[in-house]
């Protein structure tokens, strides 16, 4: 599901349309954030007011949504303070997210066992299949393979992001992992803020 299908603000149609248009791609570990001046702007701006329109509003599902767009734009602590505070399954997989990019891989694994079988995995999975059919490698092939029979698996790509840190993947792996990683977060991004109202 897209994000702007539940959320309709135009602050955030805003920032979706500028942190879908990134050229390059969010690195899979950032040394910065990418655009301070759109951490501030989502910092500053209320969840209430990012998902205006909501009259029902779940607290949890909204901190959510505002870690994720600052995941998104690479604001890693930010994004791990208000993760850090959502107790649910969905706290923990953008908190998962995070340590994955931080890089500190056992953490995220953690986060991830923390996480089980969440619900956004068929939207994660529909995304990053749509990505691999389009790529006729072997590695695309193989990894494509392994999400038809087993779904998503996250603590699969935490491998392959390690993989990739260690530079033990060559530039065009790397920037598929990159892609993936682009449509996993659009991807939980819409789930969740599908889930903003109670």
């Amino acid at each position: 599901m897209n994000i702007l299908d539940t959320l309709h603000s135009g602050k955030v149609k805003g920032w979706v349309e500028q942190l879908r248009g990134r050229d390059p791609l969010p690195p899979l570990a950032p040394a910065e954030e990418w655009d301070p001046a759109l951490t501030r702007k989502i910092n500053d701006t209320s969840h209430e007011e990012i998902c205006a329109g909501i009259a029902k509003l779940d607290d949890d599902m909204a901190l959510c949504v505002k870690s994720g767009l600052l995941l998104w734009n690479d604001a890693l602590e930010p994004s791990h303070v208000l993760s850090q505070q959502v107790k649910t399954e969905t706290g923990s997989y953008w908190h998962g997210i995070m340590h994955r990019r931080e890089p500190d891989f056992g953490n995220s694994k953690y986060w991830f066992r923390r996480v089980g079988s969440h619900p956004a995995f068929e939207a994660v999975a529909t995304h990053a299949t749509s990505l691999l059919q389009r790529r006729g490698d072997g590695y695309s092939q193989t990894w494509l393979s392994e999400i038809q029979i087993n779904g998503w698996d996250p603590f699969g790509f935490v491998d392959r992001c390690e993989q990739a840190a260690g530079k033990r993947e060559a530039p065009e792996i790397v920037e598929l992992l990159e892609q993936v990683q682009v449509a996993e977060i659009e991807a939980l991004l819409g789930w969740t803020a599908a889930k903003v109202e109670r």
